[in-house]
């Protein structure tokens, strides 16, 4: 009788332990539609000084984030002393305003992303997964 009395108290202990692992499990990260707080910060690449995204105070349509890339993208890219104007395109992307050159940063949870950077001559292309820098 003893090891069924065992058995039991293992299931009940084991069912302790599972709740809490329930309970815990409803402090997930976010999910999309992302508000534009998620995107700003530093995001980086192994390897690379982070690529930078800041936001003005305005809200609305009229928000916009800047993306500024470190020195060594932007001799790749040509974009050397440039800041590229986003906004927000859906729930978990941002577009480049004016499309010179057409960057795209699309997050793929809050704390990863994909930079994908397209110029006007063939051949001009990135393609830059980023993880967040803090």
């Amino acid at each position: 009788m003893k090891p069924l009395h065992m058995a039991f108290r293992a299931l009940a202990l084991r069912g302790v332990v599972a709740s809490c692992g329930v309970a815990h499990s409803d402090d997930t990260d976010p999910k999309p539609p992302y508000g534009p707080g998620a995107y700003t910060g530093e995001w980086t690449a192994l390897g690379l000084k982070p690529v930078t995204i800041t936001a003005n105070k305005a809200t609305g349509p009229a928000a916009r984030l800047y993306l500024t890339l470190p020195d060594a993208l932007n001799k790749i890219t040509g974009l050397t002393g440039r800041t590229i104007e986003m906004k927000v395109q859906d729930a978990t992307s941002l577009r480049s305003v004016n499309d010179d050159p057409h960057a795209i940063f699309r997050l793929t949870s809050p704390n990863s992303a994909d930079l994908r950077m397209q110029g006007t001559k063939p051949g001009q292309k990135l393609d830059l997964p980023l993880s967040r820098a803090d």
